[in-house]
């Protein structure tokens, strides 16, 4: 017991230090790869951002699937984690949000009816209001808007290309996996964005 209060308190020290915590989540939660920023980049590529509910050891499993080139289980994995806590996405975004209410209720309603076409915009939209577009229109000058002492990995990431948030002209010539691509969708230039 005591050697557990003990590690506890050095991760709890290095945390009050503002050093970069990848390395020590990666200890703590037994992720193969030790870079969770890696694994986030990896994820991104294929259109899907970590879920600060799963499990660590479960986005392990799936970097671990994706990189073994067995897309179709992890996305599957995902696929079941999101459907299974949809409707507590649904009551944490409107508990967060409740101005948006409305519009969260009528997004996740298409989305239950299987009208993703219609979810999808409004997710999108939703997300980009939420947040006020710094991540989608001025992601250069983040750190203003974000603590990038605390977690530089994080906020690197965010001000990196990714399939959801390049200019549309450079989705269909680049190394993304995923198409789902903002500008082309909110603009009307994308028309096979309508899938679960």
């Amino acid at each position: 017991m005591k050697r557990v209060k003990t590690t506890t308190k050095k991760l709890l020290e290095e945390l009050e230090k503002n050093v970069d915590i990848t390395p020590i989540l990666s200890k703590v939660f037994g992720i193969k790869n030790n870079s969770i920023e890696k694994n986030t980049r990896t994820l991104l590529n294929y259109g899907w951002y970590i879920s600060a509910q799963m499990k660590m050891k479960k986005i392990s499993e799936v970097i671990e699937l994706i990189k073994s080139g067995k897309t179709e289980e992890a996305e599957t994995i995902l696929m079941n984690f999101f459907k299974d806590n949809l409707q507590e996405i649904e009551e944490r975004l409107i508990t967060k949000h409740s101005d948006r209410k409305s519009i969260i209720e009528e997004a996740f309603k298409a989305h239950k009816s299987n009208m993703f076409y219609s979810s999808t915009i409004l997710f999108l939209s939703q997300g980009d209001g939420i947040i006020d577009g710094k991540i989608f229109h001025n992601r250069k000058n983040l750190d203003k808007h974000l603590d990038n002492k605390k977690n530089p990995s994080f906020v690197k990431i965010l001000k990196d290309d990714s399939s959801l948030n390049v200019p549309s002209i450079k989705i269909n010539k680049s190394k993304y996996f995923s198409n789902l691509n903002r500008h082309s969708v909110m603009h009307g230039k994308s028309t096979d964005y309508g899938k679960e």
